[in-house]
């Protein structure tokens, strides 16, 4: 799908529309399978038994880089949209929550050691790993629910994700959500171009039923 550059007030901006890069399979929305929801989601189902249901969201992302191009920033948004009292239809879970890049990490410490006039330096270190977040979602107990996809030094914005979302709503309610996205891309001759994604009306709105 297009990429459609966001207007800016000053500076170099690329005002052609990019492809090729970004791509949303067809969202779907089927019920949940109680069975196998995560806890609190069962609880409340059998706290209001009768009275909600529950569905999930599936959309499929492909981010697919140019050489050379890497993609820094992308946000996918759904949100309730069209439903009439939409304060009754709320997200109640969202996965993934949250990616991580396992990375190394090195500390040093230069250490003097006094022998008679001279004094050689020396050099004493330790390393440990830590968790550097590249995907988190927000939005849980909301009518929207966001991931945000951050490259990091060590992790790229490349290749397939599925992101799924729980709503709950009342028995018999319709209403529909709404995808829009944003990417942000180092461009080689513009810097950081920012874009909106250009969703056709089949994939940027998706009947909960």
């Amino acid at each position: 799908m297009d990429l459609v550059p966001r207007p800016v007030l000053h500076g170099a901006q690329d005002d052609q529309p990019e492809r090729g890069v970004f791509y949303f399979g067809r969202p779907l929305t089927y019920p949940l399978d109680l069975q196998n929801a995560p806890e609190h989601i069962r609880f409340s189902a059998a706290e209001r038994q009768g009275r909600v249901e529950f569905r999930r969201l599936v959309v499929h992302l492909s981010l697919c880089p140019k050489p050379g191009e890497p993609i820094r920033h992308v946000t996918v948004t759904a949100a309730i949209d069209d439903a009439g009292d939409t304060s009754e239809l709320l997200f109640r879970d969202a996965s993934p929550l949250r990616l991580t890049k396992a990375v190394t990490r090195h500390t040093s410490l230069n250490v003097k050691a006094g022998l008679g006039v001279l004094k050689p330096e020396g050099q004493r270190g330790s390393q440990y790993e830590q968790e550097e977040p590249f995907l988190l979602a927000r939005g849980i107990d909301t009518t929207s629910v966001q991931w945000e996809f951050r490259q990091t030094p060590h992790q790229d914005l490349d290749g397939s994700h599925e992101l799924l979302a729980t709503v709950e709503l009342p028995v018999g309610a319709a209403g529909s959500f709404r995808l829009s996205a944003a990417v942000s891309i180092r461009r080689k001759r513009f810097g950081i171009i920012g874009y909106d994604a250009q969703l056709p009306h089949h994939l940027a709105v998706i009947p909960c039923r």
